[in-house]
């Protein structure tokens, strides 16, 4: 398969605070594993094995991990880097010398299933449009947020960037998660900056579709079960997502558990993670490695980082504890 995948994870995550104040976006966990490993993965599922990875200058822990990567998995992943955070289409023009053939631009914010992926290559080799859109349905204030797509079957005819609410009809909105045509790239300068001085990957698409009128070039296809992350409560619903899909192992055998602990499943319990006695845990928690639990603690729908430490008699609900830190 000759195609690349280019994840754009420069981006500082400042909605996500303070899980952001420790680390980037893009290495926020999910189960124990960073959210673009996660992404990698389920693209080397699909069949990628050749990966471009856009990060900030600061993310040193990023560029560890794609060493780790590379070292373990086979794949082929290689990283540049932007200077400054100057919108999405800044990010790949930083990649531009390592683009060789058509790619599938990603975000680090967004997981997909890895039938999307199928989905997107499968249209990608039978159709070869200039650009395939993956589409979500739209939901209330979606317009204020993202592109939304007008479609004639499946073909994509018109599509603009945050349309607003009192826009017209529209029939989906573009999430970020494109396969495109190389011919893209020389676009990116091109682009019109906002008014935040940011230039955007859309504009450059938008204008490559442009040179190809009346002709559509550009085809949509819906994705199910995909997850945008930006908020705490995002990451809450990541992990029940993938407690329940994913069904990940439940107590390490070096996790250190006292008696008269109540486990309610589905819990993931790292190793070296301590609990103390009558602690209630479950459902829907994730423990950290090395992470501290008091006596007579009760957890329900929480993340417990690694190192976290959580004092005796605390009840926590629907909450994220980070490396650290005491509840």
């Amino acid at each position: 398969m000759n195609l690349q995948a280019v994840i754009l994870a420069a981006g500082k995550g400042r909605r996500l605070n303070p899980i952001t104040l420790t680390h980037s976006k893009a290495m926020t966990l999910i189960l124990g594993v960073p959210i673009i490993q996660r992404i990698i993965e389920g693209l080397s599922g699909a069949g990628f094995q050749e990966f471009i990875v856009v990060r900030s200058p600061l993310d040193l822990a990023l560029e560890d991990l794609v060493q780790e990567l590379n070292e373990k998995s086979g794949l082929k992943i290689k990283i540049c880097i932007q200077a400054k955070p100057k919108g999405t289409a800044d990010a790949l023009l930083s990649a531009k010398n390592l683009i060789k053939s058509d790619f599938l631009l990603s975000s680090c914010d967004n997981l997909f299933p890895e039938s999307h992926f199928q989905k997107l290559i499968e249209q990608w080799q039978k159709q070869r449009p200039k650009a395939i859109f993956s589409l979500g349905k739209i939901r209330p204030g979606a317009l204020n947020q993202s592109a939304g797509v007008r479609l004639k079957g499946n073909q994509v005819i018109e599509f603009q960037e945050k349309p607003g609410e009192i826009s017209g009809h529209w029939d989906a909105i573009a999430k970020f998660l494109f396969l495109l045509k190389r011919e893209v790239v020389d676009y990116l300068e091109q682009a019109r900056e906002s008014r935040s001085g940011e230039k955007e990957v859309q504009e450059a698409i938008r204008m490559m579709l442009k040179k190809y009128l009346p002709q559509n070039k550009a085809i949509g296809i819906f994705a199910k079960d995909y997850f945008h992350l930006s908020s705490v409560q995002d990451l809450l619903q990541i992990y029940e997502y993938y407690f329940i899909h994913h069904k990940p192992f439940s107590v390490h055998p070096q996790a250190q558990i006292e008696p008269e602990v109540e486990i309610q499943e589905p819990v993931m319990i790292e190793p070296g993670a301590s609990i103390q006695k009558g602690s209630k845990i479950g459902p829907m928690v994730y423990i950290g490695k090395d992470a501290q639990i008091g006596r007579e603690v009760q957890l329900q729908n929480c993340i417990i980082y690694p190192k976290a430490k959580i004092p005796d008699k605390v009840s926590l609900k629907d909450r994220v504890i980070l490396s650290g830190l005491v509840a």
